[in-house]
Parts: structure tokens; sequence; C-alpha cells
């Protein structure tokens, strides 16, 4: 049986710098190490899915490259399906990370070789078909990824749209998404408003107001370590956010958003899906990586 959650998006080669300080404009510093891992958002939001115990595709693009080679290695050892992944002429995406030890957050620099490649056709019928839930993220042409949703709508596929970076968004493919997941920069980009740091379910409805919804859409808003706020049915939920140990704030957002389609697939509730995806999100936070941070089932169930 096809897997009922298939992820759209990009595939990359992290690079990370980890550093005790963030440089000034200019400046030298010494870095602490350096390390490899297999990142990309959509990579990271199957590997999240398939983690959690949940069967999942994944569809993109690598390179014909060293990197590409080492990234399909990584992602069938992961037990996702990549049948719909191809080799591209063009170089395997990477991302420049930096990561500053003493805040744990992070400076990324995305390239996106093959993945500007990525056709929605690649997506099969069989694969929509089979397809309850349907993820994608904008670090692969945006225009595809709203072909994609179209044809997904035949198929009663709920589309879920992680909106990063949210540069490359527009009104229409916005608009054939049933749930967008934003943190608060790309939410305040989206409304005009000034990013806050201090978030009442007030403010961010006002924010949320300003962005042209219809009545059957639903918003996530990521806030970091202050948890997450679900907007539903034109009603807001602030879930708060959980004290951890953070070493690597890579790849949390894509564990939230993984993590949380696994759980509206089997119960269909936004707010205990979110609940559960805000638990994912902080414990990867605690590992060094992006894909590499992701928790397992076990190890959710078993944060209190």
């Amino acid at each position: 049986m096809s897997p009922e959650i298939t992820v759209f998006g990009s595939i990359n080669m992290d690079l990370v710098v980890y550093s005790a300080i963030e440089p000034q404009k200019g400046e030298t510093v010494i870095g602490t190490s350096f390390e490899t891992f297999q990142g990309g958002k959509g990579a990271n939001q199957a590997v999240a899915i398939s983690r959690l115990g949940v069967p999942v595709s994944l569809v993109g693009k690598v390179g014909n490259d060293v990197f590409g080679n080492e990234l399909l290695d990584i992602l069938r050892k992961e037990a996702i399906d990549v049948s719909g992944v191809q080799e591209s002429s063009e170089d395997s995406g990477t991302a420049f990370i930096t990561v500053f030890e003493e805040t744990s957050q992070n400076q990324i620099i995305v390239i996106s070789g093959a993945n500007a490649f990525v056709k929605s056709d690649q997506v099969t019928k069989q694969t929509l078909a089979s397809s309850k839930i349907l993820i994608a993220q904008l670090e692969t042409p945006s225009g595809e990824t709203e072909k994609l949703f179209k044809r997904s709508k035949e198929f009663d596929c709920y589309r879920i749209l992680n909106t990063a970076p949210v540069h490359n968004l527009s009104n229409s493919l916005m608009n054939e998404s049933d749930l967008l997941i934003m943190n608060e920069t790309e939410l305040a980009t989206l409304s005009g408003d000034s990013l806050s740091r201090q978030f009442t379910s007030q403010g961010l409805n006002k924010s949320l107001e300003k962005i042209p919804l219809t009545n059957k859409q639903s918003v996530i808003v990521t806030l970091g370590s202050q948890g997450v706020y679900v907007y539903e049915n034109k009603t807001g939920t602030l879930i708060s956010g959980l004290d951890v140990a953070t070493v690597d704030t890579t790849g949390s957002g894509d564990c939230f958003v993984g993590a949380l389609a696994t759980q509206y697939l089997v119960h269909g509730n936004l707010v205990d899906a979110a609940y559960f995806a805000n638990k994912a999100a902080a414990l990867s936070v605690t590992k060094k990586g992006a894909s590499a941070s992701m928790p397992s089932l076990e190890e959710v169930v078993n944060l209190i």
C-alpha cells in the first residue's frame, strides 16, 4: 500500500558551522566545529514523519553528484519512499548554516541547485490517489506547487503549505492551501505588521485577519520557545512552549510540520495535532542537525 502522506519539496546537503559567538560584519572568528547533515525542508519533514512511524513518500530532485548519492542513501535508510525523487544534471541543493552556540540560533543561506527544477508531474495520479495529506514548502518552484495543489483537489488531499521562504508565496497558491503553517517572521511579512516578541491571542488574531483567508482555511503560527498558535474557524488556541535545553534550532519548524501531519492523519483534530507537534519540535532543538534531530514516537510520547 502506498503511503498516505506525500511531501513535495527540497532536498539539501547541510554544511553546518558551529560558533561560540556571532561575528560582526567584517569580523573573523574561530569556529567550534563543522558537520554535514541531510537537510532541505521537504526531506526534513519526510524524516520527521517516518521516524514517528508513519509511511511517507518524498518527491523532489537531487543532483547526479556525490551529495545526491549520499542524500538518497540517507533517505532510504530512514525508510522513506524516494521513488518520486529524480536525479538532475544540476548540482544537489546545499544549505550553508551557522549555528551560534551562545543563543542556539542560526543563519542559513540556501543554494537551490536541483531543487529549482522539481516538477509537479513527478507526483503521479497513483500517489495522489493514495495520499490523504500533501505537504509542500517554498524551497521548490511555487508555481509547480500550485499546479500540484490544484491537481490534488479531485483526490480530496488535505493540502498543507509551509510558507517558507515566504517571499515566493503568491495569493493564488495560498488560496489552494487548506492549512498554512508559518513562523512569526513569516506572519509579520504576510500581514504587514511589525515583528513582535510578545504574543497574545488578540494580537495574533489582528495580524491573521489581514491575510486573505477563506472560512475553510486554517493557519498555525509557530512562535519558537513561546509555543504555537492554532487559528481555525476564525478562533485561536495558544499552546505554550516547553522548557528544554536548546542546542540547535535548525529544522525544528520542519519537525513541527511533519509531526503535525502524522497526528492529523490519525485523529483529524488540528489542536490536538499541534500539541503533539509542539512536543516533537521541542525535542528536536535538544540535538544537533536538522533531519538528524528528529525524535522517535517513543521520545515524544514520553516527554512530560
